[in-house]
């Protein structure tokens, strides 16, 4: 079978809201109904990789067979009742309740609140950051060492000077010290406090200050005007996000005092005494009402399913205690998805098609984990022999390991490579990166030479840096790089020890197909009375343009 899972599942989102009693009905799956345009939604949608092989008529059937498969296992899954489990309907419930509250906070909170031209260019001023001033540096590892600085620097001797002499960061050093123009957001990176930044006179040395572990002293020898354009969007965004937050605040104020919310503080007591003594456990099935207001109650047993679970640790460990973490964690999703029901959201047709599509999704993710995930148990030895067998799947090329950030700027850039010059490491900077995952990857990548076709100026650079090296700014596709190579490996095969987990997942993968494939010829033939289907609709659904002649 070319397809897996996901084949099963893209065909159930690819086709919602299809199959409308006006389309030509091609198939008919027991209860389901496939129309033209469901098929043809289908096909369209797929990825050039799961696409088959056939064309005509014969990749017309097959595409169809897929469609039918995926309806006979929501079959399935109903049949066995997996409809009724409170995992599936936890999915379902958290995905509307999300859906619903983020409608109803664009509609009445943020779709409402705006920023002009001129409070941006105000908080630009009223912040710094219309001036950006030359920053000089000395950087030294200890408080001993900066004290002996300012003593240096006490009796007269020149700033420069000393800079060429004492700073550890070389490449300033070399210039005297300088590290060019900044403004306040660059000054707070550098641990330059904002009040340092603002108020220390020009020329004028700085008393000693901390840096990261890590002791430097500091002077400004010029000013100029900051540069709107860099920051304007920036603090665009950030104004409009503190008024969306007080907004928020305000209008959940205005709804516990509407919904007339009441705390019941024995019960929040019963709550935090079994929260420390480890037993929270014992109250999944207490009805005791937390919250009370106007129209029902909030018990300990719903703040203790599914999800909400885990924001119920958060709220009960919240540093502010647990009336304020309870309020902020629990009961304010809660008024939102309640203030969604009274204005009417979820009975809209987005939120019903939403509640459709999660249900069917959750309907095969836990008949896939009853059915097939669930009774495959692969041992060491299994996956030794597949490891063995197929050596070719755990080859390494060689490869270059690299800290690496992509800046949208060449001004970010040099402004980030300072940061890096000043002992900020790529992986507290990785927020910042462009590339995708560097957050996630601390801003560790591997490149292989091959990927020169992907990444033309980047590779080489990297092929040819010496391990070490901050490389950058370099211009590259989708902005300036900054890296450094940490390491090089030659290409091999990956021992078994370091590949057993990933052996045992593709067996694992390989038994699901073959149990999928098992289980979906058993599905054909016991529900084989209830499946019709048309095939003189096919070419109708599917003209040659998409699957050939």
């Amino acid at each position: 079978m070319k397809f897996w899972w996901v084949v099963y599942i893209g065909a159930i989102a690819m086709t919602a809201g299809c199959d409308q009693a006006s389309d030509s009905i091609v198939a008919q799956v027991g209860p389901h109904s496939i129309s033209t345009a469901s098929l043809h939604a289908f096909v369209s949608g797929l990825p050039e990789g799961l696409r088959v092989e056939d064309q005509g008529q014969a990749a017309r059937k097959r595409y169809l067979q897929d469609l039918v498969d995926s309806r006979l296992l929501l079959m399935e899954a109903r049949a066995r009742g997996l409809d009724t489990t409170e995992a599936v309907r936890t999915a379902v419930r958290d995905a509307i309740d999300t859906r619903a509250r983020n409608l109803y906070r664009h509609r009445k909170i943020d779709g409402k609140i705006s920023v002009t031209e001129e409070e941006v260019r105000q908080r630009f001023k009223s912040e710094g950051y219309d001036v950006e001033r030359k920053l000089y540096a000395i950087l030294v590892d200890s408080r001993e060492d900066i004290l002996a600085i300012a003593e240096e620097l006490r009796r007269g001797k020149p700033f420069e000077e000393v800079a060429q002499a004492r700073s550890l960061d070389k490449r300033s050093a070399e210039r005297g010290g300088e590290l060019g123009f900044i403004g306040p957001d660059m000054a707070l990176r550098l641990n330059i406090p904002l009040e340092v930044f603002r108020t220390l006179p020009l020329r004028a040395v700085s008393e000693p200050l901390q840096a990261s572990g890590r002791w430097h002293v500091i002077r400004f020898t010029e000013e100029r005007p900051g540069d709107f354009g860099k920051f304007g969007d920036f603090i665009r965004s950030r104004l409009t996000r503190e008024r969306a937050m007080q907004a928020e605040g305000e209008h959940l104020e205005e709804l516990e005092r509407v919904f007339q919310v009441r705390l019941d503080a024995e019960v929040l007591n019963k709550l935090v005494g079994a929260f420390r003594a480890q037993t929270l456990e014992s109250l999944s099935t207490d009805p005791s009402e937390l919250y009370r207001y106007d129209k029902g109650a909030i018990s300990l047993r719903e703040v203790l399913q599914g999800s909400q679970r885990m924001l119920l640790y958060r709220a009960l460990a919240d540093s502010a205690g647990p009336i304020v973490g309870m309020r902020k964690t629990i009961l304010r999703p809660f008024l939102l998805a309640e203030a969604a029901k009274r204005a009417g959201i979820y009975d809209e047709p987005e939120i019903r098609q939403l509640e459709q599509e999660r249900l069917e999704d959750a309907l095969l993710e836990t008949l896939k984990k009853v059915a097939i995930t669930q009774q495959i148990d692969v041992s060491e030895e299994e996956a030794r022999q597949f490891y063995d067998n197929h050596p070719e799947l755990f080859h390494h090329e060689a490869m270059t390991w690299v800290e690496e950030l992509l800046l949208s700027t060449e001004a970010e850039a040099r402004q980030v490579r300072l940061e890096l010059e000043a002992g900020t490491s790529f992986g507290e900077l990785a927020e910042r990166s462009q590339r995708k995952s560097a957050a996630k990857n601390a801003a560790q990548f591997h490149f292989h030479p091959r990927e020169k076709v992907l990444y033309p100026k980047l590779v080489p650079a990297i092929m040819g840096a010496e391990p070490g090296e901050l490389i950058g700014p370099m211009e590259v596709k989708d902005g300036f790089s900054l890296f450094r190579v940490l390491r090089r490996e030659e290409s091999k095969v990956e021992p078994f020890s370091l590949s057993k987990r990933r052996a045992r997942a593709l067996v694992r993968r390989q038994w699901e197909n073959q149990r999928l494939e098992a289980l979906v010829k058993e599905l054909r033939a016991k529900y084989a009375s209830q499946i019709t289907i048309d095939e003189s609709l096919l070419q109708q659904a599917l003209p040659d343009e998409l699957v050939g002649s």
